[in-house]
């Protein structure tokens, strides 16, 4: 793992560690050129020497050691030594270097070839590599991508003088032997050279810092990586239309200089140059160049010592480090060994290798990013509930219009959405979508969307990860692609049959039975499909996700709406609509201070996932809202049941991806379609399969766990209740599971599989182990026969000694080892009270072998009977789907119910259906996110007999308007899902749409003011809005100039009066109060308030107490300067607007009376006396003007 890259990269033959600083002390010119005839020698001398000290106070501040004249070639070819990993200390108080894991392990499992002392030679001549050779092949690690160095250790001499001043600096002490017969002036030479660099490695250790002067790595300095050489591996530069970053041209010459691994690296990172290569080499994962930059920064890894950016992590921690890496925006290529060194050999036997394939084959097995998670054996199921979706958004622009195609998946569960719809000029739909189901990865064609959807995908999906398919060539995608592949691969019918899932084949044309045409109205969709099973089989994951994928058909909700607005009483939808602009004005879905975080009191992640989409579409079949509500009462007076379930459900595992997972684990196609993970070859697996047994027996423990439901609510009536929790005899829909998990509970011994991490049948259960079992034990009873001949020969008690690999030596007594003959091979002795030999033989060797291969056979169909016991549980994937389905609604009507037991005031709220004129009857209403012991509840009544549908609420600025209007939104949002609501009283007709403009923001990324985000929002309103609607409208208006935003809202006013839908407006423009005071069509309210003061020459003294009550009438002020007092504002600055605001008051009222005097002449005699005390009021109002 601390092997070292091809020094090649570097770029001449002179290259050295002392070139990659900016630092470099002098070195010998001659030792460090390589020639012909001294190559070999001068590999043996460029090992380091130095002395290991153990002093704090002295640390040399290099970053990494230097390399200094060896002691002698016999030195270097001195005992063989294991690498092991040099960790550099993060402290100044700790100088010396830690040495962990070691690396023994490799040259066994997992290694690249070595190639011949020729060509090792050759290819450091050419790339101009300065490698530490040792005579010994053993010495040599063989599984490093990396040029091999000597094992001799380096040790970097510290001060360990603690008498001495800390000014004084230590040198560096080297011994150089200088070769015989070499003449004075080449020893004159060589000593001045040696003084050049102690004095340059002294003023390395006393001046350099590697905290003012950076290391500057290799890779850093290569040509074809600076900004301005840089190409994809097409050749094209960043500039150029097609340009590909994924990819990156490394240049031939470069590749053809490097040995084996190194080269077998470069070549998987320019076809992944956006990836984070995870390298495996024996049982770590090594990360190296750039790569190791990000290790460093991202994961706290510490550079290893070498001559290149390099660290790394072993095997067992993949799934800690690329989760880290993945949350934070990366993607990771897992790139996994698919041979052994044997297999190797034989593979360079077959062909005529090259030196470039004598290396161990390595593959990608899986690039994971946020958005193509899929837990497979190496990663853990998170703790995070929230699908990960992958977006592919396919856009058809029609000038003021679009037509899209989407396709959005969680790789996780295997669920694909797909749908096409048109969309208006805003996109309302398309950000509906976004907001029901926020992707965490878009994939597009590039330069293929509309300039509005560019601006989506700039603002609403600004945080997210992008990737850009194909646009054209052979890998463009298309409709017809896209069914083509899915009939050969996956829905290939045999005669008559049919197996295509309904949703695809109702995207097919009817007029072609073998499902290869597409439908019109769904090309696009089928288009998007393609594009993301284009990204998941680039991403190795295909054979993994599309065998579990389960289509469901996108429609938007408000598909409904396409007829203009209509008076009709009749309600067409099943859920109610709610918008992006809706979801984040009234703070419906999100972490903080939401509604779903207020009701969120569940136990299981898909019941969590279960209520965020309840939220998202509240139903409108009031016989299904009544279900839940009856439900939910049930719970509540069942309140030991509802304990005792919610005890049962909380240790319950994400059960919707753990199915997803165990599909995996069962999956065949994985090794029928050549996936390399197939090859894989893992050093951990055993541990791996313990992990997934225990996980799989901890599902099965929590299936049999929810066996216990029927029974605990046998006594329940409600019928949703019944249906979710009572088997089918029972009158019930939740499933009889006993069958399969009693098949489950004996196929395999639980407690041995969770010890052993293998599934062991029972004897005569599987043929194949049967088999396996008996030739196994056919050669331990040739083993024990052989055992007795041996002891007959020694003449005394003999054992078998060893394990694994060198198991079955033959351990003899040292009294009776004299009579070992030629063909006892000495493998080994111990000394002591017990002193032995041992022994093996040609039988030996060869029971060995035998055994091995009866154990790989044994160990093969164990393998393949875990796959098919994971196969069968996931035949049933129906039933266990519905038990899932049973259980989220129990959950969430649990935590429904929960809640409810925890508010003060809570009622069941009355639905109807069918009325001619919808309505609202609201008393003592509470905000459901707000302590209801702090918040003053409120009631309204809109649509009744008494009151118009049209509420014109006035009150003071920070009166409650706003929060009235959220109150009453979310209200109705909970009554439309079936809860129970924090409220006196409550009656209302079904909501088939709620409409928000609340608030005020502009939208800069998009080029859109204040004003005009107010106008696109309330333009929403006017085009889709139906009778059964419910509008919030905020101070509409306020943008834009008074008399235009005046204008606008009293225009928007009227067409709300006579659509008749339930609406609260609010607004300070009290020339509306006077537009509709006598309107039958709007009633007036108002947020009442106590003033104090009122009308004093100084408006400093003026008190305002919110009374945070909604009343009948208009308000006649909104008491801004209140506003400005509470702001702290000057007082000077108040009293000065206040007697430019009467001036301004003055001159209004005015031009009134003047319009009142003449309209009064033209008027009848008996109204004019009301007229008459009109214009005393204004008069008045007029005189109160005067400051």
């Amino acid at each position: 793992m601390s092997k070292k890259l091809n020094t090649s990269v570097g770029g001449t033959p002179t290259n050295t560690l002392f070139n990659y600083f900016t630092k470099s002390p002098a070195v010998d010119k001659k030792k460090l050129t390589p020639s012909g005839k001294t190559e070999k020698e001068n590999l043996h001398n460029q090992q380091a020497k130095v002395e290991d000290s153990k002093a704090k106070d002295s640390k040399p501040a290099a970053k990494r050691k230097l390399p200094i004249a060896g002691d002698s070639d016999d030195e270097a070819v001195s005992g063989q030594r294991k690498r092991k990993r040099i960790l550099q200390p993060e402290t100044e108080s700790e100088p010396e270097m830690d040495e962990t894991k070691s690396e023994e392990d490799f040259s066994d499992c997992a290694s690249d070839y070595e190639p011949d002392a020729n060509e090792a030679s050759d290819d450091s001549v050419s790339s101009g590599e300065e490698e530490v050779a040792s005579p010994s092949e053993n010495d040599m690690s063989v599984d490093s991508p990396t040029p091999k160095k000597s094992r001799k250790k380096s040790k970097i001499l510290y001060n360990n003088n603690n008498n001495e001043p800390s000014s004084k600096k230590v040198k560096l002490e080297t011994t150089v032997q200088l070769a015989e017969g070499s003449t004075f002036q080449e020893k004159l030479k060589h000593l001045q050279s040696n003084a050049k660099k102690d004095a340059s490695y002294d003023d390395i250790v006393t001046t350099t810092s590697t905290l003012d002067e950076p290391v500057v790595w290799p890779h850093q300095k290569l040509e074809f990586l600076q900004p301005d050489k840089i190409k994809d591996k097409a050749g094209r530069r960043p500039e150029h239309e097609d340009y590909d970053k994924s990819t990156l041209h490394v240049p031939e010459k470069f590749l053809n200089g490097l040995s084996p691994g190194v080269r077998q690296w470069w070549v998987l990172k320019s076809d992944n140059y956006d990836c984070v290569l995870f390298f495996k080499v024996g049982k770590f994962y090594e990360l190296y160049h750039m790569d190791a930059d990000v290790g460093v920064k991202e994961l706290g890894f510490t550079y290893m010592r070498g001559e290149f950016a390099h660290s790394g992590f072993p095997e067992i921690s993949f799934d800690k480090m690329s989760t880290i890496l993945i949350d934070r925006g990366f993607k990771v290529a897992r790139v996994e060994q698919t041979e052994t060194p044997d297999m190797m050999t034989e593979r360079c036997k077959r062909i005529k290798a090259t030196k470039f394939d004598k290396v161990v084959a390595r593959e990608i097995c899986q690039i994971t990013n946020r958005g193509t998670q899929v837990f497979g054996s190496q990663c853990k199921i998170g703790p995070n509930h929230q699908p990960n979706y992958m977006l592919a958004l396919v856009e058809q622009d029609e000038g003021t219009w679009s037509r899209f195609g989407v396709c959005f998946i969680d790789t996780s569960i295997g669920d694909f959405h797909l749908g096409e719809f048109e969309d208006d000029k805003n996109c309302s739909r398309l950000l509906t979508l976004l907001s029901h189901h926020m992707p965490v990865l878009l994939l597009n064609e590039k330069s293929a969307l509309s300039q509005r959807s560019q601006q989506i995908v700039r603002t609403v999906l600004g945080g997210i990860l992008k990737e850009q398919v194909p646009s054209n060539g052979t890998q463009a995608c298309s409709a017809e692609k896209t069914l083509k592949l899915l009939a050969e691969r996956y829905y290939a019918g045999n005669g008559g049959d049919d197996n295509w899932p309904l949703v695809l084949r109702t995207m097919q044309s009817d007029v072609d039975h073998l499902g290869l045409t597409p439908s019109d109205d769904y090309k696009l969709a089928l288009k998007a499909l393609g594009e993301c099973i284009f990204f998941i089989h680039k991403c190795k994951l295909e054979p993994k996700v599309l065998p579990m994928a389960r289509y469901q058909l996108y429609v938007p909700p408000d598909q409904l709406a396409d007829a203009k607005p209509t008076a009709t009483s009749t309600l067409r939808r099943s859920h109610m609509v709610l918008d992006a602009t809706t979801l984040s004005n009234l703070r419906i879905i999100g972490e903080d201070h939401t509604l779903l975080s207020s009701l969120d009191h569940c136990c299981t992640k898909f019941g969590k996932r279960l209520l965020h989409h309840w939220l998202c579409a509240p139903s409108c079949d009031v016989a299904v809202i009544q279900e839940r509500q009856d439900a939910i009462g049930e719970l509540i007076r069942m309140s030991a049941e509802l304990q005792e379930v919610r005890a049962l459900l909380a240790p319950l595992p994400d059960f919707e991806r753990n199915l997803a997972q165990i599909h995996l684990f069962g999956n065949k196609q994985i090794k029928q379609m050549d996936h390399p993970d197939s090859r894989a070859i893992l050093f951990e697996e055993k541990i791996y399969n313990k992990q997934k047994l225990l996980g799989f027996m901890a599902v099965l423990k929590g299936f049999n766990s929810l066996t216990k439901l029927p029974m605990m609510f046998h006594q329940c009536e409600t019928a949703l209740l019944k249906r979710i929790t009572q088997l089918p005899e029972s009158g019930g829909s939740f499933p009889d599971l006993s069958k399969e998990l009693k098949y489950f509970a004996t196929a395999f011994d639980h407690d041995a599989a969770a010890k052993t991490g293998v599934i062991a049948p029972q004897a005569g259960m599987d043929a194949e182990y049967d088999a396996a079992m008996e030739s196994i034990d056919e050669i331990e009873g040739r083993l024990k026969k052989y055992l007795v001949e041996q002891e007959r020969h020694f003449g005394c008690r003999i054992t078998y000694f060893g394990s694994d690999k060198k198991r079955y030596q033959l351990d003899v007594p040292e009294s009776h080892a004299g009579k070992a003959n030629k063909s006892y091979s000495l493998e080994g002795q111990t000394k002591g009270k017990k002193p032995s030999r041992r022994y093996t033989t040609a039988e030996t060797r060869a029971l060995l072998k035998d055994m091995q291969q009866a154990e790989d056979t044994r160990n093969m169909v164990l393998k393949d009977l875990a796959r098919r016991l994971f196969e069968k549980f996931s035949s049933h994937y129906d039933q266990w789907k519905q038990c899932i389905d049973c259980v989220a609604n129990l959950d969430v009507l649990g935590s429904l119910a929960e809640y409810a037991g925890h508010q003060m005031v809570i009622c069941v709220p009355e639905l109807v259906s069918g009325v001619d004129q919808p309505f609202i009857q609201l008393e003592e209403g509470y905000h459901p996110c707000v302590n209801a012991s702090t918040y003053i509840p409120n009631g309204l009544e809109l649509g009744t007999a008494s009151e118009a549908p049209l509420s014109l609420l006035t009150g003071p600025n920070m009166g409650g308007k706003s929060t009235l209007m959220r109150e009453l939104g979310l209200l109705v949002i909970m009554a439309q899902i079936g809860a129970h609501i924090p409220a006196a009283s409550c009656r209302l007709s079904l909501v088939d749409r709620i409409f928000t403009r609340l608030g005020a923001q502009d939208d800069i990324l998009a080029g859109h003011s204040t004003f005009l985000v107010e106008l696109n929002e309330t333009s929403l309103i006017l085009k889709h809005a139906t009778c059964h609607s419910l509008v919030l409208l905020d101070e509409l208006g306020r943008g834009t100039a008074t008399y235009d935003g005046t204008a606008i809202a009293a225009s928007v006013v009227n067409f709300l009066a006579n659509l008749k839908c339930r609406t609260l407006f609010s607004t300070h423009y009290h020339n509306l109060i006077d537009f509709f005071h006598n309107d039958k069509r709007i009633t007036l309210g108002h947020m009442a308030c106590m003033v104090e003061n009122e009308d004093t020459a100084d408006p400093t003294q003026e008190t305002v107490t919110f009374l945070y009550k909604y009343s009948a009438g208009a308000c006649p002020k909104s008491y801004g300067f209140n506003a400005a007092k509470l702001a702290g504002m000057p007082q000077g600055i108040i009293k000065r607007a206040y007697e430019l605001s009467k001036k301004v008051e003055a001159i209004a009222l005015q031009r009134k009376i003047t319009a009142k005097i003449v309209a009064a002449t033209a008027v009848k005699e008996d109204s004019k006396k009301e007229k008459l005390h009109n214009l005393k009021e204004l008069l008045k109002q007029l005189k109160m003007c005067h400051v």
